[in-house]
């Protein structure tokens, strides 16, 4: 399960459960209007839910898709969980990513999207 909002600018997304490519179905077509609207690139908040158990072998395949063909279009990326693995995945990915990546617990929420608007550009 993958939601997506937007509000300002941020792209909010919680992903829980096992993503697979029909959740790139719905959120690809949303993150490219918001990007082509941007000015520069699109910070997002991603909160990874208790059950969140990462992707199948399709939706492993589609992110890694998206993330190539969008990587100019990223602003810092602020990831938001409990458990180690995630923290361990955000930095094993932080250096694949041209935008900054950082892992924060959920008890940091309010420190990550202060964290996320940092470093939004404004033109």
């Amino acid at each position: 399960m993958l939601q997506m909002s937007e509000e300002n600018g941020l792209v909010w997304i919680r992903a829980g459960g096992t993503l697979d490519s029909s959740d790139y179905d719905r959120f690809v077509p949303r993150f490219e209007r918001i990007a082509a609207r941007e000015r520069s690139t699109v910070p997002m908040m991603i909160e990874l839910a208790p059950d969140f158990s990462g992707w199948n072998l399709a939706g492993i395949w589609r992110d890694l898709k998206f993330d190539i063909k969008h990587k100019d279009s990223f602003g810092r990326i602020a990831i938001v969980g409990d458990s180690k693995w995630e923290e361990w995945g955000t930095k094993l990915f932080d250096p694949l990513f041209r935008a900054e990546l950082r892992f924060f617990k959920r008890s940091e929420r309010d420190a990550a999207e202060r964290w996320v608007r940092e470093g939004v550009i404004v033109e």
